[in-house]
Protein backbone atom coordinates (compact mmCIF):
# COMPACT_ATOMS: atom_id res chain seq x y z
CA UNK A 1 0.00 0.00 0.00
CA UNK A 2 1.21 3.50 -0.87
CA UNK A 3 0.02 6.47 1.16
CA UNK A 4 -0.29 9.48 -1.17
CA UNK A 5 -0.12 12.90 0.51
CA UNK A 6 -1.62 15.63 -1.69
CA UNK A 7 -0.79 19.20 -0.62
CA UNK A 8 -2.24 22.32 -2.15
CA UNK A 9 0.09 25.33 -2.05
CA UNK A 10 -0.51 28.25 0.30
CA UNK A 11 -2.37 31.41 -0.64
CA UNK A 12 -0.98 33.89 -3.16
CA UNK A 13 -1.86 37.55 -3.74
CA UNK A 14 -3.80 36.46 -6.82
CA UNK A 15 -5.86 34.05 -4.72
CA UNK A 16 -6.80 36.87 -2.36
CA UNK A 17 -7.67 39.15 -5.29
CA UNK A 18 -9.88 36.41 -6.81
CA UNK A 19 -7.63 36.48 -9.87
CA UNK A 20 -7.54 33.37 -12.07
CA UNK A 21 -4.09 31.93 -11.58
CA UNK A 22 -3.81 28.92 -13.83
CA UNK A 23 -0.18 28.53 -14.81
CA UNK A 24 0.73 32.11 -13.92
CA UNK A 25 3.99 31.92 -11.96
CA UNK A 26 2.91 33.71 -8.78
CA UNK A 27 4.72 33.38 -5.42
CA UNK A 28 3.10 32.79 -2.04
CA UNK A 29 1.83 35.80 -0.14
CA UNK A 30 3.09 36.35 3.44
CA UNK A 31 -0.22 34.89 4.62
CA UNK A 32 0.30 31.88 2.34
CA UNK A 33 3.72 31.28 3.88
CA UNK A 34 2.11 31.27 7.32
CA UNK A 35 -0.53 28.79 6.13
CA UNK A 36 2.21 26.43 4.95
CA UNK A 37 4.19 26.84 8.17
CA UNK A 38 1.04 25.81 10.04
CA UNK A 39 0.84 22.71 7.82
CA UNK A 40 4.34 21.50 8.74
CA UNK A 41 3.25 19.61 11.91
CA UNK A 42 0.37 18.08 9.93
CA UNK A 43 2.61 16.73 7.14
CA UNK A 44 5.87 15.88 8.90
CA UNK A 45 4.54 12.97 11.04
CA UNK A 46 3.83 11.05 7.82
CA UNK A 47 7.61 11.05 7.13
CA UNK A 48 7.34 11.03 3.31
CA UNK A 49 10.00 8.98 1.54
CA UNK A 50 9.31 10.46 -1.91
CA UNK A 51 8.54 14.14 -2.51
CA UNK A 52 7.67 15.83 -5.79
CA UNK A 53 6.13 19.19 -6.65
CA UNK A 54 4.77 21.23 -9.49
CA UNK A 55 7.48 23.43 -10.98
CA UNK A 56 5.39 26.60 -10.57
CA UNK A 57 6.77 29.06 -8.02
CA UNK A 58 3.94 28.81 -5.48
CA UNK A 59 4.30 25.02 -5.30
CA UNK A 60 8.12 25.15 -5.18
CA UNK A 61 7.96 27.70 -2.38
CA UNK A 62 5.43 25.56 -0.49
CA UNK A 63 7.86 22.63 -0.76
CA UNK A 64 10.67 24.79 0.63
CA UNK A 65 8.61 26.01 3.60
CA UNK A 66 7.59 22.43 4.37
CA UNK A 67 11.28 21.50 4.40
CA UNK A 68 11.48 19.69 1.05
CA UNK A 69 13.13 22.32 -1.13
CA UNK A 70 15.34 19.71 -2.81
CA UNK A 71 12.39 17.67 -4.09
CA UNK A 72 11.80 16.59 -7.68
CA UNK A 73 9.86 19.06 -9.85
CA UNK A 74 7.35 17.83 -12.42
CA UNK A 75 5.66 20.15 -14.93
CA UNK A 76 2.86 17.60 -15.37
CA UNK A 77 1.67 18.69 -11.90
CA UNK A 78 1.07 22.31 -12.94
CA UNK A 79 -2.35 23.86 -12.41
CA UNK A 80 -4.87 23.91 -15.26
CA UNK A 81 -3.81 26.23 -18.07
CA UNK A 82 -6.45 28.97 -18.29
CA UNK A 83 -5.16 30.45 -21.54
CA UNK A 84 -6.06 34.07 -22.24
CA UNK A 85 -8.02 34.31 -18.97
CA UNK A 86 -4.90 33.88 -16.85
CA UNK A 87 -4.53 36.89 -14.55
CA UNK A 88 -8.10 38.18 -14.93
CA UNK A 89 -10.27 38.58 -11.85
CA UNK A 90 -13.62 36.86 -11.45
CA UNK A 91 -15.21 40.32 -11.20
CA UNK A 92 -13.68 41.35 -14.54
CA UNK A 93 -14.89 38.20 -16.24
CA UNK A 94 -18.42 38.36 -14.87
CA UNK A 95 -18.64 42.01 -15.93
CA UNK A 96 -17.23 41.53 -19.44
CA UNK A 97 -18.08 37.93 -20.34
CA UNK A 98 -20.61 36.71 -17.83
CA UNK A 99 -22.20 34.05 -20.07
CA UNK A 100 -18.80 32.63 -21.07
CA UNK A 101 -17.58 32.62 -17.47
CA UNK A 102 -20.62 30.72 -16.22
CA UNK A 103 -20.42 28.33 -19.18
CA UNK A 104 -16.77 27.69 -18.32
CA UNK A 105 -17.72 26.93 -14.72
CA UNK A 106 -20.34 24.52 -16.06
CA UNK A 107 -17.76 22.83 -18.28
CA UNK A 108 -19.31 23.87 -21.59
CA UNK A 109 -16.87 26.61 -22.67
CA UNK A 110 -13.08 26.95 -22.86
CA UNK A 111 -11.17 30.24 -23.10
CA UNK A 112 -8.67 30.46 -25.95
CA UNK A 113 -5.58 28.40 -25.13
CA UNK A 114 -7.10 26.83 -22.00
CA UNK A 115 -7.21 23.20 -20.88
CA UNK A 116 -10.42 21.35 -20.13
CA UNK A 117 -10.77 19.37 -16.90
CA UNK A 118 -10.43 16.21 -19.00
CA UNK A 119 -7.16 17.47 -20.48
CA UNK A 120 -5.86 18.26 -17.00
CA UNK A 121 -6.77 14.80 -15.73
CA UNK A 122 -5.03 13.07 -18.63
CA UNK A 123 -1.91 15.21 -18.09
CA UNK A 124 -1.82 14.37 -14.39
CA UNK A 125 -2.69 10.67 -14.74
CA UNK A 126 0.76 9.32 -15.77
CA UNK A 127 2.45 11.31 -13.01
CA UNK A 128 0.09 9.88 -10.38
CA UNK A 129 0.47 6.35 -11.72
CA UNK A 130 4.25 6.67 -11.50
CA UNK A 131 4.15 8.13 -7.99
CA UNK A 132 1.99 5.39 -6.49
CA UNK A 133 4.78 2.99 -7.46
CA UNK A 134 7.46 5.05 -5.70
CA UNK A 135 8.70 4.45 -2.13
CA UNK A 136 6.06 5.76 0.22
CA UNK A 137 4.61 7.70 1.79
CA UNK A 138 4.64 9.94 -1.29
CA UNK A 139 4.20 13.70 -0.87
CA UNK A 140 2.86 15.64 -3.87
CA UNK A 141 2.87 19.45 -3.60
CA UNK A 142 0.72 21.00 -6.29
CA UNK A 143 -2.54 22.86 -6.93
CA UNK A 144 -6.26 22.62 -6.30
CA UNK A 145 -6.97 21.39 -9.80
CA UNK A 146 -4.29 18.73 -9.54
CA UNK A 147 -5.67 17.48 -6.22
CA UNK A 148 -9.11 17.26 -7.83
CA UNK A 149 -7.71 15.41 -10.83
CA UNK A 150 -5.81 12.98 -8.58
CA UNK A 151 -8.98 12.19 -6.63
CA UNK A 152 -10.87 11.60 -9.86
CA UNK A 153 -8.10 9.27 -11.10
CA UNK A 154 -7.70 7.36 -7.84
CA UNK A 155 -11.22 7.34 -6.43
CA UNK A 156 -13.55 8.25 -9.33
CA UNK A 157 -15.08 10.87 -7.05
CA UNK A 158 -17.71 13.32 -8.22
CA UNK A 159 -15.87 16.49 -7.26
CA UNK A 160 -19.06 18.53 -7.51
CA UNK A 161 -20.04 16.88 -4.22
CA UNK A 162 -16.90 18.01 -2.37
CA UNK A 163 -15.82 21.46 -1.23
CA UNK A 164 -12.62 22.58 -3.02
CA UNK A 165 -9.44 22.00 -1.06
CA UNK A 166 -8.21 24.99 0.91
CA UNK A 167 -4.91 26.78 0.40
CA UNK A 168 -2.20 25.13 2.47
CA UNK A 169 -4.12 21.88 2.92
CA UNK A 170 -3.39 18.15 2.98
CA UNK A 171 -5.49 15.34 1.49
CA UNK A 172 -4.43 11.71 2.02
CA UNK A 173 -5.28 8.69 -0.15
CA UNK A 174 -4.24 5.09 0.52
CA UNK A 175 -3.50 3.24 -2.73
CA UNK A 176 -3.22 -0.57 -2.54
CA UNK A 177 -0.64 -2.62 -4.37
CA UNK A 178 -1.92 -3.61 -7.78
CA UNK A 179 -3.93 -0.44 -8.40
CA UNK A 180 -5.30 0.24 -10.99
CA UNK A 181 -4.96 -3.07 -12.85
CA UNK A 182 -6.01 -5.66 -10.30
CA UNK A 183 -9.69 -6.15 -9.48
CA UNK A 184 -10.32 -5.38 -5.84
CA UNK A 185 -7.34 -3.01 -5.57
CA UNK A 186 -9.39 0.01 -4.51
CA UNK A 187 -7.86 3.30 -3.40
CA UNK A 188 -9.44 4.82 -0.28
CA UNK A 189 -9.72 8.40 0.95
CA UNK A 190 -7.99 8.58 4.31
CA UNK A 191 -8.21 12.33 5.08
CA UNK A 192 -9.52 15.35 3.20
CA UNK A 193 -8.65 19.06 3.33
CA UNK A 194 -6.61 19.07 6.55
CA UNK A 195 -5.00 22.37 7.53
CA UNK A 196 -3.02 23.65 10.46
CA UNK A 197 -5.02 26.86 10.77
CA UNK A 198 -8.61 27.87 11.48
CA UNK A 199 -10.97 29.37 8.93
CA UNK A 200 -10.52 26.77 6.22
CA UNK A 201 -12.61 28.38 3.47
CA UNK A 202 -11.15 27.76 0.01
CA UNK A 203 -9.89 30.52 -2.25
CA UNK A 204 -9.83 30.41 -6.07
CA UNK A 205 -6.72 28.81 -7.58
Amino acid sequence: MTRLLLVRHGETAWNKERRLQGQGNVPLSPHGVEQVKALVPVVRPYAPATVTASDLERARQTAEVLGYGDCTLDERLRETDLGVWTGLTIEELTAMRSADYHAWRAGTFLPEGAESSEMLTERVRPAIEELVGAPGPVLVIAHGGVVRAALEILLELDMEKLVPVSAGSLTVVDVPEGWPDHEGAIAKLHSYNLTGYSGMGPVPD
